[in-house]
């Protein structure tokens, strides 16, 4: 009766083992994970319900080695809001010490986009944060990148920071 408790023992703590493990292929992935950073948004068709996005990114591999990514899920932010959510499963190799650009085709929806657009003002600044995972051969590796599109004032030809006193 002992042999069969323990053998159930065993056989629960290795599975606890495997499946806390299975998460955490990306600690076993030799090298710095690829830089990832937007290049462009472009419009695309648009119905009354939803709109289409292209989204460039461009992948930095610092590591002395080709990078090969099988895909990406990402989410795509302005202002702290979201705008679109990416997957694409094209393979992608970067090479070492350079970069590749990715192009995906994503849907938001057009009240999102109207929303986004009736909130900015040309006093604030267009800021972008893109979160999502890697996959690659070797497994997947999360990451984060941010950035400014848009400077405050850039569209109201005053130069950002400078403030008009009435004399």
């Amino acid at each position: 009766m002992m042999l069969p408790m323990r053998f159930h023992q065993a056989a629960a703590f290795l599975f606890a083992v495997i499946v806390m493990c299975s998460g955490c292929a990306s600690w076993f992935i030799k090298g710095e994970p690829p830089e990832v950073l937007l290049t462009n948004v472009t419009p695309l068709d648009a119905t009354l319900f939803e709109q289409r996005l292209r989204v460039d990114l461009r992948f930095r591999n610092p590591n002395d080695f080709d990078y090969h990514l099988t895909g990406i899920d990402f989410t795509l932010n302005l202002n702290g809001k979201r705008l679109a959510r990416g997957l694409g499963s094209k393979e992608v190799t970067i090479p070492r010490l350079g970069d590749a650009v990715m192009t995906i085709d994503t849907t938001t929806s057009t009240l999102d986009i109207v929303r986004q657009l009736l909130e900015f003002s040309q006093k604030q600044e267009l800021a972008y944060d893109i979160k999502g995972v890697l996959h690659s051969t070797d497994g997947r590796l999360p990451f984060t990148s941010a950035g400014t599109l848009v400077e405050p004032g850039m569209f109201s030809g005053a130069p950002a920071g400078s403030h008009s006193t009435p004399q």
